[in-house]
């Protein structure tokens, strides 16, 4: 089957705090002429960075960054990006801490001779 048989449709959840559900790309063997709740055939315009599909205006509108969606999905982001921060401040300090330990066991000889290299 070549690509001009399948339909293309447009999925939309706006209310998702996943950016892919805003909207999603379905093909379809099938050409349907009653679309599924949130099915679109008119596909979002190329410039669009987020787009949505808004009732009010029964169009693609670029998704506001200040939508509470948008807002968690940020969150989100951010959050892990800590995580992942946190986790290699921890492995660094581990490290650290190992070394320190193995330093002041080759020091402590030298330290036990009250810090003289010929005593």
């Amino acid at each position: 089957m070549t690509e001009e048989t399948y339909s293309t449709y447009y999925y939309s959840d706006p209310t998702s705090s996943d950016s892919n559900m805003h909207h999603l790309v379905i093909q379809s063997i099938l050409k349907l002429d009653d679309l599924p709740w949130r099915w679109h055939a008119e596909k979002p315009d190329e410039s669009m960075v987020d787009p949505i599909w808004d009732n009010k205006t029964n169009g693609w509108v670029e998704n506001d960054p200040t939508s509470k969606t948008q807002i968690i999905a940020n969150l989100q982001t951010k959050a892990k990006q800590l995580e992942q921060m946190n986790k290699n401040q921890e492995t660094s300090l581990t490290s650290i801490s190992k070394n320190q330990a193995e330093m002041l066991k080759m020091m402590a000889p030298l330290l036990a001779k009250g810090g003289k290299t010929n005593a």
